[in-house]
């Protein structure tokens, strides 16, 4: 069965960058707009939404959410992906997100492998979403810059690129707790040099492939999406060609959520109604100090280049 034929390129909002960034939160904000359908992480679906029977964010099954059956039947048929399909599409995102495949976009220009199968069901389950949601604009925040790359390849669609970074310091805090989850909510910890590397990569790797490209590249940080949320919502909902967006704020940092259909992110995702938007600033407190100083010394100079100076 095949996805019912949308007359124009659907725009995917594509948020690159480093995880434990606030990629979730930002996503669910631009799911909010009225042109806007956000899927979380896409990538993961087959693995953390079908092969883990993970929740939606509307909290149902991704598997009996009644929006995603209807986007998995215009793909896949009737009866959606069976198993060793699924599996196998897990193992073609895999390779999509492995240091060696960034490695490989900065030497070749090219990931080692050209997975054409992946892209032509990504491209057609991103114009499914767009069809089954009636919305022209797919917001994806699965954040390797491999499968971003991917995404610029695909038919019929068009991507623009929200560079979303985080103090360092607050990621590695992030990385470090152990937050609520079950099944494929589970979110692991990580060790600070770890994380400090994976912020480097992913935030260099998101800048050198779209930041020379203004008219579909747009640079945020976290710390002031929270402080001025009408600002960068409207900023990105110009990258995508929103014009006069309808913002889902309550004053300037109380935001009203509705359910969302994402197959994978944060835990944040399952939260709906009046939300405040408050800085967490908890790792500046609860960050050990040697830590901290791990972390700043592995991640200058480009810290300082986004404006996260060593002291606050």
């Amino acid at each position: 069965m095949g996805v019912r034929v949308t007359p124009d390129p659907v725009i995917v909002l594509h948020i690159a960058g480093a995880g434990r960034s606030g990629s979730t939160l930002f996503g669910s904000l631009l799911g909010q707009l009225g042109d806007c359908f956000d899927v979380g992480e896409l990538g993961y679906l087959w693995d953390r939404g079908l092969r883990q029977d993970g929740r939606c964010g509307c909290g149902a099954q991704v598997r009996t959410c009644p929006v995603w059956r209807r986007i998995l039947q215009e793909v896949f048929g009737p009866d959606g992906p069976g198993e060793e399909e699924v599996e196998r599409l897990a193992r073609f995102h895999r390779a999509t997100s492995r240091g060696r495949d960034v490695a490989s976009l900065w030497l070749r220009g090219r990931l080692q492998e050209e997975p054409s199968e992946y892209r032509a069901i990504l491209a057609r389950l991103i114009r499914a979403a767009a069809s089954v949601s009636g919305r022209r604009v797919v917001v994806d925040s699965t954040k390797p810059v491999a499968y971003g790359r991917l995404l610029d390849d695909l038919p019929g669609v068009q991507l623009r690129v929200i560079h979303l970074v985080r103090d360092p310091r607050a990621v590695a805090w992030s990385w470090l707790r152990r937050k609520a989850g079950t099944g494929a909510d589970t979110m692991r910890t990580r060790p600070v040099l770890t994380t400090a590397a994976m912020w480097n990569l992913g935030n260099l790797a998101a800048m050198g492939s779209w930041a020379g490209e203004p008219g579909r590249y747009l640079l945020v940080r976290y710390e002031d999406l929270i402080q001025d949320p009408a600002r960068w919502l409207r900023a990105a909902a110009g990258l995508a060609g929103i014009t006069d967006p309808d913002l889902p704020l309550i004053g300037d940092s109380t935001v009203k959520m509705s359910p969302t259909h994402t197959v994978a992110g944060n835990v944040g995702r399952h939260h709906s109604g009046e939300i405040e938007l408050r800085l967490d600033s908890e790792w500046s407190n609860a960050l050990p100090p040697a830590k901290r100083v791990l972390v700043e010394c592995a991640t200058y100079p480009l810290r300082d280049r986004y404006g996260y100076g060593r002291t606050r």
